[in-house]
């Protein structure tokens, strides 16, 4: 009668053991893919770039000169020449505007406006981001490195340049 009792125990214990070690190096593979993920994901997000970040020397993110970056100026609004007075500000600041014009995917843009960009744009992004703090960054997947700036139905003005030299160098 005793022997029917443990005679089970030596299998019944593998078993618990290699579930338990499987368990853990799922565990163990699922933390590194999410480390590799959130890595990946904090070198394509341009998000950190706000113009406080820059003048306390806070960003912790590249930030490329507003010289260098392109930047098309589109207008989502029903105000006109709206996107011609926002690339004159941008131009004196030392942006590069390469096109001015009305937003040419038609889109309703309900805040202040939208930073369009592809992953080779990330720097760009955060450039044009000191312009407009409020402005919602767009990934659209474009495989070069131009910005388009989208002005919404919420703007009011231009965020006040940043005083950090890596942002107004050019």
């Amino acid at each position: 009668m005793a022997a029917q009792l443990t005679a089970g125990t030596p299998r019944r214990v593998r078993q618990i053991r290699a579930a338990v070690v499987l368990l853990l190096a799922l565990a163990f593979l699922g933390g590194a893919f999410y480390k590799a993920y959130s890595y990946i994901q904090e070198d394509t997000s341009p998000e950190s770039a706000k113009a406080s970040d820059c003048m306390t020397g806070t960003a912790q993110k590249p930030i490329a000169k507003v010289s260098d970056a392109k930047v098309n100026v589109y207008n989502a609004t029903s105000t006109p020449g709206l996107a011609a007075k926002v690339a004159g500000q941008l131009r004196e600041r030392g942006y590069s505007v390469v096109e001015i014009d009305n937003d040419p995917l038609k889109k309703k843009v309900k805040g202040t406006g939208e930073i369009r960009y592809g992953t080779p744009g990330v720097p760009f992004a955060r450039a044009v981001r000191l312009a407009l703090n409020d402005a919602k960054f767009v990934n659209d997947k474009r495989t070069d490195s131009t910005i388009d700036l989208v002005i919404g139905d919420k703007f009011t003005e231009l965020s006040p340049p940043p005083t950090c030299s890596s942002a107004t160098a050019g």
